[in-house]
């Protein structure tokens, strides 16, 4: 691995600057953007400085993680971190530059040539997950008047140049009224006016459309980029789909381990103490309910002193429980992500949910239940009582979880909170303490009936 070899020459006492600049250019700059966290600070800074050009100090800076990426910026004159920027795509210096502090932001800005700090200080207005913040203000209009011959002859005039796949078509407004593609401009009269061989219609976002249906828009359409508009329909840009490519797989890691209760950003580059900070709150919650849990216990402990076997079946209830429970809450926090579930198809999703894990409570409550009550007394050594004890805590438990699964997540989105949270270790804690008291009182009621 690139980074194995690169620690390796650092230890080497005897290696000197062209040696290791001669072994990070052999390498892949990529590779060392994904692992430079594992690196300390001293040597990520030579790395960067010992690249080969300008071109892979930008894609590493941007490719990295964040923690390395500030440290790196840190380091920097900041009349050169300004010309650096300056090269790259805006919509990536912006990136960049909103992880700053709003000084060190208003100082890059100031020491950037001025067309390409206002882009980025328009491009800053909007949040980073929006059409507007992933968009590249830069794209090819042709004005609705526009021959193909005279497109047709731009196009091979600029032939040094990537030829985009998609043409955008603007009255004398701006306002976008089409789009066409490459292969529509060769298959048509030379005389032919733009506005004449569009397509009927024509995919596009607002400025403030979240990422997810940008990369729905995407997916339908089978398009790789996108025109962004503002509310009079006046074209902004375009949105490619690397851009949103790495919003999702950003936002897909996020929610995978806000789900499991961890750091949101970068969590491989988190120094120890801050992965601690970070995780400690979720962690707390699992402690908060492990003593409610006790108090629950300590409540029925006369039911439990009597009917010892009762004890036997918790891990059960709670585990059925809380997984069916999960089980819908991912189904839906993955179908928002996706696009798969809207307004119109929310309603049969949740009532889907929660059928499917009614139903699978109640076969899994007949099924326990009834092999609990066919040998409680010949292996257990208790009243087959207990196997109603089973059987009904299981499915009302169950219930309980497939609720509570199926509806947080729309909860959360009316709160304007990461629905993810609903798959976390909050929501498993309250599924683990109502099983539990459900199981527990559906005990005290069917033994204290004896």
């Amino acid at each position: 691995m690139p980074i194995e070899k690169i620690k390796k020459a650092f230890k080497d006492p005897e290696n000197r600057d062209d040696a290791l600049r001669s072994l990070i250019s052999d390498l892949d700059h990529f590779e060392i953007a994904r692992r430079l966290h594992e690196l300390r600070l001293e040597h990520k800074v030579k790395i960067f400085h010992l690249l080969a050009d300008d071109k892979k100090k930008q894609e590493l800076l941007y490719e990295t993680d964040m923690d390395s990426r500030l440290e790196i910026q840190g380091n920097l004159d900041r009349d050169y971190l300004a010309a650096l920027l300056d090269d790259m795509p805006e919509d990536e210096a912006t990136d960049i530059i909103q992880e700053l502090p709003g000084d060190a932001q208003d100082e890059l800005l100031s020491k950037m040539e001025v067309q390409d700090a206002d882009v980025i200080k328009d491009l800053i207005r909007y949040e980073e997950e929006t059409a507007g913040g992933l968009m590249t203000p830069h794209c090819d209009k042709i004005l609705f008047n526009s021959r193909a011959a005279d497109i047709f002859t731009k196009v091979r005039r600029e032939s040094n140049k990537e030829v985009p796949p998609y043409f955008y078509v603007v009255d004398e407004r701006d306002q976008l009224i089409g789009f066409f593609k490459l292969r529509d401009l060769m298959n048509i009269q030379t005389s032919a006016l733009a506005k004449e061989f569009i397509r009927p219609t024509t995919p596009k976002v607002h400025l403030n459309d979240p990422c997810e249906k940008v990369s729905h828009i995407m997916g339908q359409e089978h398009l790789s980029s996108l025109p962004v508009v503002n509310d009079d329909n006046v074209i902004q840009g375009i949105i490619t789909f690397d851009d949103v490519i790495r919003v999702m797989q950003d936002r897909a890691s996020e929610d995978i381990y806000t789900m499991v209760g961890t750091a949101k950003v970068d969590p491989f580059a988190k120094k120890i103490s801050n992965k601690i900070i970070a995780r400690a709150p979720w962690l707390f919650t699992t402690f908060v309910g492990g003593l409610v849990s006790a108090w629950l216990l300590g409540n029925y402990q006369t039911t439990l002193a009597d009917y010892a076997a009762v004890i036997f079946f918790i891990p059960f209830v709670i585990g059925l429980a809380g997984n069916i429970g999960i089980q819908g809450a991912t189904v839906i926090v993955r179908g928002l992500a996706t696009g798969d579930v809207q307004k119109d198809n929310l309603a049969t999703v949740v009532k889907s949910e929660l059928s499917v894990g009614i139903l699978n409570g109640i076969i899994f409550g007949l099924l326990c239940g009834g092999l609990v009550y066919l040998v409680a007394e010949s292996l257990l050594h208790t009243n087959p009582v207990l196997g109603w004890v089973v059987g009904t805590g299981i499915i009302l438990a169950v219930a309980v979880a497939a609720l509570i699964g199926s509806l947080t997540p729309i909860l959360f989105i009316n709160l304007n909170i990461d629905p993810a949270i609903s798959t976390g270790p909050i929501i498993t804690v309250i599924n683990d303490i109502l099983g539990l008291a459900i199981y527990l009182a559906t005990a005290a009621y069917f033994f204290s009936s004896l």
